[in-house]
């Protein structure tokens, strides 16, 4: 079977239509105003009477009595509540940065403390190795040098008495001791020079040197003045 074709005619309407309400009667100067607007703003005097009936009425305006007092009322307290919300903010604002200086300031106190307190303690280690140096060089060395000076000035008498026994039991005369003494001498200068390069070399001490003191840190500039709550009115400008 085909299907029965629709006759052409105007289209569907929509399914719930706008019942219209009672009808009013304007006034001629509330027609031209209304009409002027209405035109203005591009809507039909319908569209532009129900928004305009709907807006005193959500707001429980009285369109005869309170239109003008109510608007500049509302206005009034937006723009009161604006400069409070912003006042609000430069106070939150400067009490946040406040607390940051603090905190700051706190933090570096304390890390100077502590970095005072290392120094200190690695100079008191720095001072008590130095001091036993200077104790180990005056108890032991310095005796073993006076030990070695002595006991080289023994063997040196030794020795000249050895060799003057010597000649004497040889029979010698004692001009012989003269070139004796100088050849034992020049072996003996020779000898020495060729231990001390051999015992500088595998014994090269360095010289000591204290360590450079590093800088203690600056502290950082002093947080400002912590700004009092400001409190919420139309007198106090916004910032």
């Amino acid at each position: 079977m085909e299907p029965v074709k629709k006759k052409p005619g105007r289209p569907p309407g929509p399914k719930d239509p706008e019942k219209p309400g009672p009808t009013l009667k304007l006034s001629g100067a509330a027609d031209n105003l209304l009409t002027a607007h209405a035109k203005k703003l591009k809507l039909t005097k319908r569209e532009y009477a129900n928004a305009a009936i709907a807006y005193f009425a959500e707001r429980g305006l009285n369109p005869t009595v309170e239109q003008p007092q109510g608007l500049a009322d509302i206005g009034k307290r937006v723009s009161q509540e604006g400069r409070a919300i912003r006042v609000q903010n430069v106070d939150i604002g400067n009490r946040l940065i406040s607390i940051l200086r603090n905190w700051e300031k706190s933090l570096y106190g304390f890390l100077q403390q502590q970095q005072g307190g290392t120094l200190n303690y690695l100079e008191q280690i720095e001072s008590d190795i130095l001091r036993h140096q200077v104790s180990v060089e005056t108890n032991y060395l310095a005796p073993m040098v006076e030990m070695l000076v002595r006991n080289n000035i023994e063997a040196y008498m030794n020795r000249v008495i050895g060799e003057q026994t010597n000649l004497h039991v040889k029979g010698k005369d004692d001009s012989e001791w003269v070139p004796t003494n100088k050849a034992l001498n020049d072996d003996r200068d020779q000898k020495v020079v060729v231990q001390m390069r051999e015992f500088i070399k595998t014994n090269n001490v360095p010289a000591p040197s204290l360590a450079a003191k590093p800088q203690v840190p600056v502290l950082p500039p002093k947080a400002p003045a912590t700004q009092k709550a400001a409190t919420p009115g139309a007198a106090v400008p916004p910032q």
